[in-house]
């Protein structure tokens, strides 16, 4: 699979595509993502249910290490550690940005964050361990 196809795979699986999720800009180790969350992703509380928020952190970060895995390999979730810095409500626009901080041999160190109109809302630090991919 290329790298366009496991971007488009990531865009139109159901569970991202009800999120709205779109990708704006992927490439050299870098994501860029938007989007649109509305009533259904929000908690009792009226604010972004913390696993919806751990969930586009952690596609954005994968979407990241996409653009740089090599050959034959793929990338699964090590390690997250996720941090809500403020309230996030329905009908609005996250902006999820990711970068691969440090690609090792069998290691991506990788920084996401998702802003609001220009404010951090929440962040995260990923690791995602390379695997080979599995053809059968």
């Amino acid at each position: 699979m290329t790298v366009e196809q496991m971007l488009e795979a990531m865009q139109s699986f159901p569970l991202h595509a009800q999120f709205g999720f779109t990708i704006e800009h992927a490439a050299d180790g870098r994501c860029t993502a938007k989007c649109q969350v509305g009533p259904a992703h929000l908690n009792f509380g009226g604010v972004v249910h913390g696993g919806v928020m751990y969930l586009l952190l952690d596609v954005t970060a994968y979407c990241a290490s996409v653009t740089i895995l090599p050959e034959g390999m793929n990338a699964t979730t090590h390690d997250i550690h996720v941090s809500m810095l403020r309230p996030t409500f329905g009908d609005t626009e996250l902006v999820l940005e990711a970068e691969v901080r440090k690609a090792g041999r069998s290691l991506f160190f990788i920084d996401v964050q998702a802003t609001v109109d220009g404010k951090l809302v929440a962040s995260a630090r990923v690791t995602k361990s390379l695997v080979p991919v599995n053809l059968s």
